[in-house]
């Protein structure tokens, strides 16, 4: 079992390692810097505007690749949930729109194949605002069109999103129909009162609901998302969180949990009204003490706060085994389709328009939905790989990064990695020429995820926050 850290405990440490490093004191404007590598908003400026050619796809998006992941992006939602600031989500249910999207996705898919060829399947993710907001027909619809140009899922590691209040029966068979297995629910809280009043005052029954019709559907692998720092919360309220949690992994109806803190960065409305969110050190106390329980319970930790069963994590090493695709950045290409999607390539990182309109003309007018595009470097692939590692793997791969990227390309992170193991964040496995985060650095690692960017993509970035602030552009992030 883990040891559960005091307010006044966590306080002291963090105090003394922000005392060494000021950098890694939290900065609301860095919350989804470190989700993308470069920077989403970084590259969505007018120096990357440029739609590649299919020459240029296979080169640098595809490259040495021989299998792809695939995320479907759907921005639509029933109603916008109080903690969301995602700007791109439409919340008028448009079934015109819809419909429109629907069609720019199959058309998608299949300009997608014609430029590519015979990439090998790794695994789908459909989410977004949520799939499960689409009308029966329509997600169906999308389910023979994904089916007929990529396949059935291989993995049943392959994830559905959805909103629970979105939820229907004949949905859900239509997934389970499609191949899926696993299905990702947005729950976020589990205390009553709270959950109502972050979901235009919903019950909580709905996702409990929700858990059972997924169950009955015949989704084998259930997993709810959580908040740590939502507004409104207190210690008392996360106590109860927990309290269901357990309940819920003992009644068998859910096998994995991911737990996420709340985002209070400039696009929130709690954005500089500190009091009505939990403060950093109170979020990262109920983090650890999510992770005590889990370790209590025999649950693995994949990625910091992405928590497996046992039966889970069985079920992905087999998975891999079957597939041999490694599920990573640099090893797959993990390509979007949809509007506000980004693709992570071989040499290449692109994005998609965000605008749906924009989106869906540019697919009707025979172009992939690419707006922005840039190749990169070694020295730019070797850090997104290893930002990767550190925000969804349980390991760093050090030794081999290095042996793909050359050695001096890997120096600047090396370095790093030994001061975050100085400051009892990380351990080494000299056997493995691996790196892990301890407890302690999990509860800090999106603070520690920036400091590996180059120093040029960093100078950059700021920039363009920059150029952004004086031409009166809210902060939009990822």
């Amino acid at each position: 079992m883990s040891k559960i850290w005091s307010m006044t405990e966590l306080q002291k440490t963090f105090h003394h390692i922000w005392e060494q490093e000021p950098n890694l004191f939290p900065q609301p404007e860095m919350h989804d810097y470190p989700l993308t590598y470069p920077p989403a908003i970084q590259l969505a400026g007018e120096d990357y505007a440029h739609l590649p050619t299919q020459q240029e796809m296979m080169k640098y998006a595809v490259g040495a690749h021989k299998a792809a992941a695939y995320y479907f992006h759907f921005g639509f939602c029933q109603y916008r949930c109080r903690y969301c600031f995602h700007y791109e989500l439409i919340t008028q249910q448009d079934e015109a729109l819809m419909e429109r999207y629907i069609l720019a996705l199959e058309r998608e898919m299949s300009l997608f194949r014609h430029v590519t060829g015979p990439l090998k399947t790794g695994l789908y993710f459909l989410g977004g605002g949520t799939p499960t907001a689409l009308t029966e027909r329509l997600l169906e619809q999308f389910l023979n069109a994904l089916l007929q140009h990529f396949g059935r899922p291989p993995t049943q590691m392959s994830t559905v999103e959805a909103k629970p209040i979105t939820i229907t029966d004949e949905k859900l068979r239509l997934l389970v129909g499609a191949g899926f297995r696993r299905i990702n629910l947005g729950v976020q809280t589990l205390d009553r009162d709270l959950y109502a009043f972050h979901h235009h005052k919903e019950e909580m029954q709905v996702a409990i609901d929700a858990i059972h019709k997924a169950k009955k559907a015949g989704f084998s692998y259930i997993n709810i998302d959580m908040m740590t720092g939502l507004e409104g919360q207190t210690p008392a309220i996360w106590d109860e969180t927990l309290n269901t949690i357990r309940q819920l992994i003992a009644d068998k109806l859910i096998d994995s949990v991911f737990i996420y803190p709340f985002h209070d960065d400039p696009r929130s409305r709690t954005y500089r009204n500190r009091d009505r969110v939990p403060s950093f050190l109170e979020t990262a106390h109920s983090d650890a003490l999510a992770r005590s329980m889990f370790e209590d319970l025999g649950w693995s930790e994949l990625g910091a706060r992405f928590y497996r069963s046992p039966r889970h994590v069985r079920r992905e090493l087999f998975e891999l085994a079957k597939t041999r695709i490694n599920p990573a950045y640099g090893e797959v290409l993990y390509h979007g389709f949809g509007n506000s999607s980004f693709s992570i390539g071989d040499r290449a990182t692109y994005l998609n328009h965000r605008d749906i309109q924009q989106y869906c003309t540019a697919i009707e007018n025979r172009h992939l939905g690419i707006s922005h595009w840039t190749k990169i470097n070694n020295a730019q692939r070797a850090t997104r790989d290893i930002t990767f590692d550190l925000l969804y793997s349980p390991i760093t791969r050090v030794r081999s990064r290095q042996k793909k990227y050359g050695r001096q390309q890997l120096d600047f992170h090396t370095q790093l990695l030994d001061r975050w193991i100085e400051l009892g964040m990380g351990t080494k496995n000299r056997i493995l020429g691996t790196f892990s985060l301890t407890n302690l650095g999990k509860l800090l690692h999106q603070q520690l995820i920036p400091q590996h960017y180059l120093h040029t993509d960093k100078e950059e970035f700021w920039r363009v926050m920059e150029t952004r602030k004086k031409k009166g552009k809210k902060y939009r992030g990822y």
